[in-house]
């Protein structure tokens, strides 16, 4: 159907184009327009619709007024006429401001040419001697009804347009007073306006004698001929015109894809339920729904798949929902329901939408038969009930942060918000932004901690590990407190890297060093790093351009990261491997990696995680775990470094244990390079 009035618009012989209020830019132009002017899509409208016009037009009525265009409210209409400085023809228009489907305010310009009407008032003005005859030919010739009055308003002159319009004979006509042909909700409007002798264009409805009625646009002027005073006026009927303007709100305010209403129709149908519900004082409910997973049906699938799953999703939808429900799709795999619970019971309204919650879970989750290929989805709900605030953004918030609750439950299921939720995640939100302009700042900093080999009992530095700290106005940050929220942002992209240019630069500035140029420095690498295609390029290209020994970089990777793409994993260690940088698995034991991994990895150390250590010298289980990895790093030859010793005890044990590398406060806790 979207089609259907797609083709009308296009190829009406009225001009229709929609201009961005805010920039004066022309979103949209029909066939005709492209006739008439051009190529005029996305170019300024007064430069190309105009001769010689380098700023808004001020013949437009929007211009004219006290406010802003872009700030007159939704539903505004003038009716205007001008003569193209272009072509110099004559136009009627009728401009609406409306709402685009990205948000932004536009004119919605309709616009017929009316030379030849123009033309004709010249005309009556100009041949006074032959007016009756001539005046008779010419009328019958335009496009639009022609009524002329005399000064008592009763009709002396009609052409074959008017007749046909209102349904009446020519006979019928005469003698009728101006009013006897507009319908009663009109008839205020037209009394008033008949009082000033040049009328401007204004809408009307108009009244046919089988009583039927169609909306048109009048025109009148009062001039004298053969020294009588009559009224010349002009009718267009506008009702095409209305109706492609519907069918143009239509493709605005619904959704091209499923036929729902999208998020401009959802505001409107919101503000009449809320006010209803406030009234009434009953609860409302908003529903913010999102398929699970959806994104691997666009990626295995294809965007073809994804589509008709989310056509037949919102189907379902449609077919649970009561008649009084509202559904709508925000876009992409996301829909709200508005629900009037018609209740001011919570304990009846949280179990009805409890009912429909399990309903829709139950539904999304019968197979999609798409494409012949038998798909199984899930959905994640969050839910608000609401009564008073009728704030729709600050609803839909709640209603995401209790759907992404869901997720975080493990999908396949509905939540209710909870505020105290919401705070943790705005406080997350803050500390995103701190941490961005942190970077900007350039707040973060390196420390170091040293490691430690003992052997025949003599200990000494081997090399250190580079750790994170944030230097902000509050003191010093550890990385606890901000890589996990760097890692769901993907700043952590962003401060790898330079965590990595800074260790490439100690390690160089340590080649003067005596001591010093021997350590190795090493760097833990973020999973969403270490995934990206440029990662092992990025670490080449900073080893040459610093012209170290990339021996004395070792990269520590999480052992979670071994059974995520595998053999694309496997393929970068072996390419880093390759450019000469050491490896290291980190907080081993505490993932689910496999020892077949092992022997296809050239790495050279195991890192035991120092939750094990803590509480070695009394858990036998945290005993039993660390004389394992020490067994599996001597089996693959590997070092076997222990984390997070803190206690000559400590240390003592794990040496007897067969532990030589160790890396804890008690041999230094993490430090500025020079104070190391």
């Amino acid at each position: 159907m979207l089609k259907e009035i797609q083709t009308i618009v296009e190829n009406s012989g009225a001009l229709i184009y929609i201009i961005d209020l805010s920039t004066h830019e022309i979103l949209y132009a029909n066939k005709k327009c492209k006739e008439e002017f051009g190529e005029i899509l996305s170019k300024t409208c007064y430069k190309v619709l105009q001769n010689k016009q380098n700023k808004p037009c001020g013949f437009c009525p929007l211009n004219q007024n006290k406010i802003e265009p872009n700030l007159l409210p939704f539903g505004t209409l003038y009716n205007w006429e001008h003569k193209n400085t272009l072509n110099n023809k004559d136009y009627m228009f009728v401009s609406h401001i409306s709402q685009w489907t990205d948000g932004r305010k536009v004119n919605i310009q309709f616009g017929i040419n009316i030379s030849e009407q123009k033309k004709l008032e010249a005309q009556i003005l100009k041949e006074k001697d032959e007016f009756i005859e001539t005046f008779k030919i010419i009328i019958d010739s335009t496009l639009e009804g022609i009524i002329i009055y005399d000064e008592n308003q009763k009709c002396i002159q009609v052409n074959k347009i008017a007749t046909k319009l209102l349904g009446f004979t020519e006979e019928e006509m005469i003698n009728k007073d101006a009013l006897d042909f507009i319908a009663t909700e009109s008839k205020n409007l037209v009394k008033h306006v008949i009082k000033k002798d040049n009328q401007e264009a204004y809408e009307s409805i108009l009244l046919r004698k089988d009583g039927s009625t169609f909306p048109a646009i009048l025109r009148g002027k009062n001039i004298k001929i053969l020294d009588k005073n009559v009224r010349v006026s002009a009718i267009l009927d506008i009702s095409e015109i209305k109706e492609k303007e519907k069918e143009i709100l239509q493709l605005a305010q619904y959704d091209h894809l499923t036929e729902l209403p999208n998020r401009l129709m959802l505001r409107e149908i919101f503000s009449f339920m809320s006010k209803r519900v406030k009234r009434e004082n009953h609860y409302g409910a908003l529903l913010f729904i999102d398929l699970d997973y959806f994104k691997m049906v666009n990626d295995i699938k294809g965007h073809t798949a994804g589509d008709l799953v989310l056509i037949e999703t919102a189907k379902r939808l449609k077919k649970i929902l009561r008649e009084a429900d509202f559904v709508a799709r925000l876009g992409g795999d996301e829909f709200v329901i508005l629900i009037d619970t018609k209740s001011n019971d919570k304990e009846l309204v949280i179990k009805d939408i409890n009912i429909i919650s399990k309903k829709i879970l139950k539904e999304i989750k019968k197979p999609y038969l798409i494409l012949e290929h038998e798909l199984r989805l899930t959905t994640s709900i969050g839910i608000i009930l609401f009564r008073k605030n009728t704030n729709l953004d600050e609803l839909m918030k709640y209603a995401d942060t209790a759907m992404y609750s869901s997720k975080e439950k493990g999908r396949d299921r509905f939540s209710y918000f909870d505020p105290k939720l919401q705070q943790m995640i705005e406080e997350k939100a803050q500390m995103v932004e701190e941490l961005r302009k942190a970077i900007e700042r350039k707040e973060l900093v390196l420390h170091y901690q040293k490691q430690i080999l003992t052997k025949n009992n003599i200990s000494r530095v081997i090399g250190v590990e580079a750790l994170i700290r944030w230097n902000s106005k509050r003191g010093l940050i550890p990385p606890n407190s901000f890589i996990s929220i760097a890692e769901e942002s993907g700043l952590i992209i962003s401060i790898g890297k330079w965590i990595l240019i800074e260790a490439i630069n100690q390690i160089k500035q340590w080649e003067e060093d005596k001591e010093k140029k021997e350590w190795r420095i090493s760097v833990n690498i973020s999973p969403k790093q270490f995934e990206r295609d440029n990662f092992v390029d990025l670490v080449d290209s900073l080893i040459k351009e610093h012209n170290i020994n990339p021996n004395k970089l070792r990269l520590e990777l999480t052992e979670n990261l071994l059974i995520k793409n595998v053999e694309e994993t496997l393929q970068k260690i072996k390419k880093l491997f390759e450019i000469g940088v050491t490896l290291s698995i980190d907080d081993f034991g505490t993932g689910y990696s496999s020892l077949a991994y092992l022997k296809q990895l050239p790495i050279q150390e195991l890192k035991i995680d120092q939750s094990f250590i803590r509480d070695i010298l009394i858990d036998t289980n945290d005993f039993s775990i660390v004389e394992t990895i020490l067994s599996i790093g001597g089996k693959f030859n590997l070092e076997v470094i222990a984390e997070g010793v803190e206690t000559k005890e400590q240390h003592e044990i794990l040496v007897s244990m067969g532990c030589s590398y160790f890396q804890g406060y008690l041999f230094g806790k993490p430090n500025n390079p020079d104070l190391l």
